[in-house]
């Protein structure tokens, strides 16, 4: 018993539900458990923080049994039929373990389809044991998944967990800029953890003993759930180290290591702010982006890096890619050119790789003049180098799934028939987005420029890979991409913070999922300053392989993800078309949509075609078509045709004076500001009554 008590603990919680003549609440199931146990009094005690630790785990192991059917927890705990067979059948320990494996099955399932990334594997598993009762720091769930706190929060807005409002500030308070996943919801976050059972000092801090921490979370899910480790890959520069190559030096004696010349001795793991501390101090006498940019390239060597991580290095215009075998040591270095140290296997110490021979983006990535980079996003070109190198990656633990090609899928008729565009003209699109990643949808208003984008989007990525963004006069790249916001801390002092715009968020979503394409729709795209707007970015538009430093993350090589692709939809009648300079245009293919033309001019006698066949009451205005032609016949200017969306709306031609009153609001007022200034009598030549009598004399139909 002393041995394995969580597995008695189940048992006895199964037996305990069993035996009742209703539903119990959690506290009276815990304190039924208690009587009946005889356990190891350490185990059953109070801990130091003031809880129950094995209530803790056993609430862990009752949310596990009811998501496989054994227990419901509606208006309080009782057990089902199937948890009776699984009481029935199994001892203490086989009942612990088969309930361990069959959650285990359906969590991995479940998690992998949603998160393909294993650090947020890690965080969803995580939100799922967050319990009523139970609250943890957004700190918790960035250490557990070794990622940064904005991440994390960007992670649970993104995929809005119910549990989200049990995740709060590090010091037990609600953020200010809360959102509840529901839409529509208002209630007070605070007010409904304290209903939960979570209690608040005076100044608003959530009571710590009630809080689950990162080696909670790694208990917990030790216990329930293989996760895989997260392997990452850095590159680490050797070749000039005050003036010495050490890359001969790290192959001879299998090790990787940073100069840290003027970091006093520190023990090592260290947490980041005594790193810090110790940085400040050594490096005193250096500029602040120098002190910054030594914390992140310590702390990246000492605290993110682990054994089996990819590690890369170059000299020579060559490349060596290798594994961490070894955590970080500090060493008292005689030539101060070594004090950090990890020993490291080099995979292709005879066999080094010229830089045009590296896989993209690799190449772009090592333009970074940081001593050490982070290259986990471009982990799949390092095993495909790996690859063509003969070299083993391990795959045992990458497991047996192979990542899926990234491909658009095949347009299908059904588009076809949505769009009124034939098959051929559609496929010439997506073919054009494929090759190119960004294109321009542009013509005269009423062309379907926004619908196309939208429907053959959806119809190449999934829905929620798919983004709209309207450009507007005053839209500024911090709108767009990133840029510093106010918010009120949790002193109440006005702060600023960087917060990423929709374009940055659909290129992190991106490289989360790099076997689907994204795709992001920008509206109107020429009503806004293009180069205010992309800034730095325009560089990538046109060298998707080449990288960039960012305007607020300077420090950053930023790269643009392949399965990332733009759709632009351009009205050319507006005049703003003549900012569209010779740069706009290398950077986008252009389609353009024009009544006149094909797929455009034969869209509305289509539609119209289908209308009649599906409502019997479109008997009116058939001659809606031709009225069009005409009237685009007499617009001198090109670009400012009438598009047939103005004319596919089925009250027209249910009513007798349907399209009369679409003339009248919204195809007259518009050319009468095409035509602002200019007589009156020149809008007489596109009245509807003035259309369809030349139009009744050239066919000898009566009007």
């Amino acid at each position: 018993m002393a041995s394995e008590p969580i597995s008695l603990l189940l048992r006895t919680t199964l037996e305990v539900l069993r035996d009742a003549d209703g539903p119990l609440t959690r506290q009276q199931t815990m304190d039924r458990v208690e009587q009946r146990v005889k356990t190891a009094p350490e185990y059953l005690a109070i801990t130091g923080d003031e809880r129950r630790r094995w209530q803790t785990r056993l609430g862990w192991k009752v949310m596990q049994a009811a998501a496989l059917g054994w227990v419901t927890r509606r208006n309080g705990w009782a057990i089902t039929e199937a948890g009776l067979q699984a009481l029935e059948e199994h001892d203490s320990v086989e009942l612990s373990q088969e309930l361990r494996r069959q959650y285990r099955a359906k969590r991995r399932n479940e998690i992998r389809k949603r998160h393909k990334d294993p650090r947020w594997m890690l965080v969803a598993e995580a939100m799922a044991h967050l319990e009523a009762g139970t609250w943890t720091g957004h700190g918790d769930l960035a250490k557990l998944a070794e990622s940064s706190w904005n991440s994390v929060w960007g992670f649970l807005r993104q995929n809005k967990f119910p549990s989200m409002h049990r995740v709060l500030l590090n010091d037990g308070t609600v953020p200010r800029d809360f959102q509840w996943p529901e839409p529509g919801r208002t209630d007070d976050p605070r007010e409904v953890l304290k209903q939960e059972g979570i209690t608040f000092d005076p100044e608003g801090r959530a009571n710590p003993a009630q809080r689950l921490t990162t080696e909670d979370f790694r208990e917990m899910l030790a216990d329930v759930v293989e996760m895989p480790s997260v392997r990452r890959a850095w590159l680490v520069r050797g070749s000039s180290v005050d003036g010495r190559d050490l890359v001969p030096v790290w192959l001879r004696k299998n090790s990787v290591s940073l100069a840290a010349a003027n970091l006093r001795e520190i023990t090592l793991p260290i947490d980041r702010e005594q790193l810090k501390q110790a940085v400040d101090e050594g490096y005193q006498h250096k500029t602040y982006a120098v002190r910054e940019a030594k914390l992140a390239e310590f702390d990246a060597f000492c605290n993110r890096m682990r054994p089996g991580d990819y590690v890369l290095t170059t000299t020579n215009g060559k490349a060596y890619v290798g594994r961490i075998t070894g955590d970080a040591r500090y060493v008292c270095s005689s030539d101060q050119r070594s004090n950090l140290r990890r020993t490291a296997e080099w995979l292709n110490e005879t066999r080094p790789v010229p830089f045009a021979k590296l896989p993209r983006p690799l190449p772009a990535r090592l333009h970074n003049q940081a001593d050490v980079v982070e290259l986990t996003e471009d982990i799949d070109a390092i095993e495909a180098l790996l690859n063509a190198l003969g070299i083993d990656r391990d795959e045992k633990e990458r497991g047996d799934a192979q990542p899926s090609e990234l491909a658009f899928p095949a347009l299908v008729q059904e588009l076809a028939e949505e769009t009124f565009i034939d098959l051929e003209h559609l496929q010439r699109i997506a073919d054009l987005l494929w090759e190119n990643k960004q294109i321009i949808l542009y013509g005269p208003p009423g062309t379907g420029k926004t619908f196309l984008a939208r429907r053959l989007a959806n119809r190449l990525a999934e829905p929620a890979a798919v983004k709209l963004v309207q450009f507007h006069p005053s839209y500024t790249y911090e709108d767009f991409f990133e840029g510093f916001r106010p918010e009120q801390g949790p002193d109440g002092q006005l702060t600023y913070r960087l917060r990423p715009g929709p374009f940055r968020r659909m290129v992190e979503a991106a490289r989360e999922d790099k076997s689907a394409p994204y795709i992001l729709i920008i509206d109107e795209i020429n009503r806004a300053n293009l180069a205010k707007v992309f800034g730095e970015l325009y560089f990538l538009l046109e060298y998707r392989d080449d990288s960039i430093g960012l305007l607020y993350s300077p420090e950053d090589d930023f790269t643009l993800p392949k399965n990332l692709f733009i759709i632009g939809t351009m009205n050319t009648t507006d005049r703003s078309i003549a900012l569209v300079d010779a740069a706009m245009r290398r950077r986008f293919r252009f389609v353009e949509l024009h009544p006149e033309n094909e797929p455009v001019k034969g869209i509305l006698p289509r539609w119209l075609e289908k209308l009649r066949e599906t409502d019997p009451e479109a008997v009116h205005n058939l001659d809606a078509p031709q009225i069009l032609d005409a009237l685009n016949a007499r617009i001198e200017d090109r670009d400012l045709a009438i598009g047939p969306s103005y004319l596919m709306k089925p009250e027209i031609y249910r009513r007798p004076d349907g399209l009369q009153t679409v003339w009248e609001t919204a195809i007259e007022p518009l050319l009468a500001e095409y035509h602002y200034g200019r007589p009156g009598s020149v809008l007489d030549r596109y009245r509807l009554s003035t259309l369809r009598k030349e139009l009744a004399a050239a066919t000898g139909i009566p009007a």
